[in-house]
């Protein structure tokens, strides 16, 4: 027996109307948001548990705040069919997603109740609590209360007011003590069906109405922190940047190519992201954010899921900045303890008390003390390089450049350790490894200048400034603070540039552009020094050592990037060019505007401008910063002139 066309449409318009009737109830009168155990959400199951009352099943609440019905088969206690869907949202939801499937199965079992029909089988629904996990960021509370797999930790967890899970039950007359009774026997249960909408556009291309699921994928939901450094915007130079929100960016692209790449199946994506401190003028210093993983089968979906967390913290260590404690302690940690558990490691080796002494050795050795995300760091990846079989696979030029560096005794002291007391012990090309690890970890100090190749840098660091000031025609009047800084970054630029560890490289088409002269100086400088050091610097990296010789220029002097407004006309290229010829006077920052000729006499240049240049003949306005007619090739009185009044 069906429903004929007339009682269908009937049915479809009630199933309407009542999703209409569901999208009121909302925390908010403009956009349809509903969470868990919230009044919203009280009001959503008293509403539906009458709408099944109306069709003739026996209704109540679970202890986790399911609403459910039941409408009995032929004879009492058969085992059930399980219908339903959720009827929590997400903020600024669909009226459909989730409540279309409860009050189309409330339906079906209201027409068999008009119909005095009873099945072989039974019929329960559930309008599950917790789907989307909008509340207290932690999923399937409603469905998990059901199957019984609610974890203990769970009723500890806070919202984003602090109220945790079990407060939150309290205030609604639940009990987080009860929660094990909402779990039902599987002997009662026949199957789960569920109808959903399709949330995606597949259907809709292929002109079809109905899909037929043929997996459910599963789901990895977590939250990434990364910090760094906030910093004003306009004082920090890139090179000395430790930007959050750089790092989570490289890693959303990360996800997106990543992905793409794998199973069709496998999706991934990035749905909130928060920046701290939040303002235009600041560097970001912490970004938290979301990943949600979803995939068919588990093997592809944790492949995946190892490989965008491997490269977060990847990202983290290349940029100096730290992934939270909480989520590399949980995302990494248990796996590899497993790990280590299977392939029957001495538990003593990857015991943390153990770890930290091993850490606190190395930090004795190599005279630098690690910070407590240090620390977790190194901890996760011991226990990663105790499942290391393989030879590390380093060149013979990287080698020797390992095998001379200060941090190779303690890097060694690590592997003689565990190749001592474990009977699957690491090769011992791991110690070129933590060199490398331990040399990245830790910016060297100008200060610390026990070991040879610290004393050979700061040498060659001090010659680099020489001869930057030799062809630059100038005296830095506190040279040593700046061989300094240059120091710290050519010890961290030398590993980069044996390694092929890459950088940004806008800073590179930046500087190319707008500072030739002091780009091709500090080329020339760096010559003898990168001939001492038998290698190229790219020119990513020449590019971030001309900011700094640029910043230090700037601070010494007291100055301000001047701002230059060059006329423009009928004649672009001859614009570019004159453009070019200026850039190329100075070997300070230049800042140049725009404006067009008749813009000028009309309304004179913007305040802010040090020096007019035009490639046409023009009147002067009534005031007018200094103006200089340039013609092709500059000459040089011109040329003089200019850099007179740019480096005043």
């Amino acid at each position: 027996m069906m429903m004929n066309a007339a009682e269908a449409q009937l049915a479809a318009e009630r199933v309407m109307a009542r999703c209409d009737m569901l999208a009121a109830i909302s925390e908010s009168p403009d956009q349809l948001t509903r969470v868990y155990l919230s009044p919203e959400h009280l009001r959503a199951n008293a509403q539906v548990g009458e709408w099944m009352a109306q069709a003739g099943m026996r209704v109540w609440q679970d202890e986790v705040g399911n609403i459910c019905g039941r409408y009995e088969g032929a004879s009492d206690g058969a085992p059930a069919l399980l219908l339903g869907s959720h009827l929590d949202t997400v903020r600024n939801a669909g009226r459909y997603d989730g409540m279309l499937g409860v009050l189309t199965a409330i339906e079906t079992v209201q027409w068999l109740h008009q119909q005095r029909q009873r099945l072989p089988l039974a019929i329960e629904i559930v309008g599950f609590g917790d789907e989307e996990g909008t509340r207290f960021g932690i999923t399937l509370l409603g469905s998990r209360g059901v199957a019984g797999s609610w974890p203990e930790s769970w009723t500890t967890h806070p919202d984003g007011n602090g109220i945790t899970v079990a407060q939150a039950m309290a205030d609604v007359g639940l009990d987080a003590g009860a929660i094990p009774r909402a779990a039902r026997d599987l002997n009662d249960i026949v199957a789960y069906l569920e109808l959903h909408i399709e949330q995606g556009p597949c259907l809709e291309q292929e002109g079809l109405a109905l899909g037929v699921v043929t997996a459910i994928n599963g789901a990895r939901r977590l939250r990434c922190r990364f910090t760094g450094e906030a910093g004003h915007a306009g004082t920090v130079p890139m090179t000395h940047r430790k930007d959050a929100l750089a790092a989570a960016a490289e890693w959303m692209v990360f996800i997106e190519a990543t992905t793409r790449e794998q199973d069709p199946q496998l999706v991934a994506t990035v749905g909130t992201l928060n920046c701290a401190p939040g303002a235009v003028n600041v560097i970001p210093g912490e970004v938290t954010l979301s990943l949600d993983v979803r995939g068919p089968q588990d093997l592809p979906l944790e492949r995946l899921l190892s490989s965008l967390l491997t490269q977060a913290e990847a990202i983290a260590l290349r940029r100096g900045l730290r992934l939270s404690e909480n989520f590399v302690r949980d995302h990494f940690a248990a796996p590899l303890r497993q790990r280590l558990k299977a392939m029957k490691i001495e538990k003593a080796l990857y015991d943390e008390t153990n770890l930290q002494a091993l850490i606190q050795h190395c930090s004795l050795k190599l005279c630098r003390d690690f910070s407590a995300r240090d620390r977790l760091f190194l901890q996760i990846f011991m226990k990663y390089g105790l499942m290391q079989r393989q030879p590390a696979m380093f060149n013979e030029r990287q080698l020797a450049w390992l095998q001379q560096k200060y941090e190779r005794e303690a890097a060694m002291d690590v592997i003689l350790h565990w190749q001592k007391r474990c009977h699957l012990a690491p090769h011992i090309s791991e110690a070129e490894f933590w060199t490398l690890l331990f040399s990245l970890i830790h910016a060297p100090a100008p200060d610390a200048l026990d070991h040879p190749c610290s004393q050979r840098l700061m040498q060659a660091t001090r010659q680099l400034v020489a001869a930057f000031e030799q062809l630059a025609e100038l005296r830095f009047d506190e040279p040593e603070e700046l061989t300094e800084q240059l120091y710290t970054h050519l010890a961290q630029a030398l590993d980069r540039a044996h390694f092929s560890i890459g950088i940004d490289n806008s800073v590179a088409l930046d500087v190319t552009k707008l500072y030739p002269r002091l780009l091709r100086t500090t080329q020339q400088a760096l010559s003898d020094f990168e001939t001492a050091y038998d290698l190229r610097f790219s020119q990513e990296e020449v590019s971030l050592i001309a900011v700094i010789f640029g910043a230090w220029l700037m601070q010494e002097n007291a100055l301000q990037e001047k701002q230059v407004l060059l006329l423009t006309g009928d004649n672009a290229r001859l614009e570019q060019q004159i453009e070019q010829q200026i850039r190329e006077i100075s070997l300070l920052p230049i800042n140049i505007k725009y404006q067009e000729m008749s813009d000028f006499q009309r309304e004179g240049a913007p305040r802010e401008i040090a020096l007019v240049i035009s490639p046409y003949a023009t009147s002067l306005p009534l005031y007018s910063p200094p103006l200089i007619h340039a013609e092709l090739p500059l000459s040089e009185h011109q040329q003089q002139r200019i850099r007179a009044l740019l480096e005043a």
